[in-house]
């Protein structure tokens, strides 16, 4: 599967205070909300970003639908992040 690129890139907070990474594809934002996401993991919005990511890899949506849901469950959560 060839990579998913965002056409406008997300900087993010994670887990540890102070650091941000940016995420600009979707196969970055999969790794992201498996391995930084400082929010729950359980709410409604997170489960919809997460199986967004699930379609976009398996070429049901694209790559800007995916950054949508992203974002959505990142302001959900009360994540900061700038998009770029």
């Amino acid at each position: 599967m060839t990579l998913q690129w965002w056409t406008v890139p997300v900087t993010i907070e994670t887990r540890r205070v102070g650091r941000y990474v940016t995420i600009n594809s979707t196969e970055k934002a999969a790794e992201y909300m498996l391995e930084e996401w400082p929010g729950s993991q359980n709410e409604t919005s997170f489960l919809v970003a997460k199986q967004a990511l699930i379609d976009a890899h398996e070429g049901k949506i694209s790559a800007q639908e995916t950054r949508r849901a992203f974002l959505a469950a990142a302001e959900d959560a009360r994540i900061f992040f700038f998009n770029q």
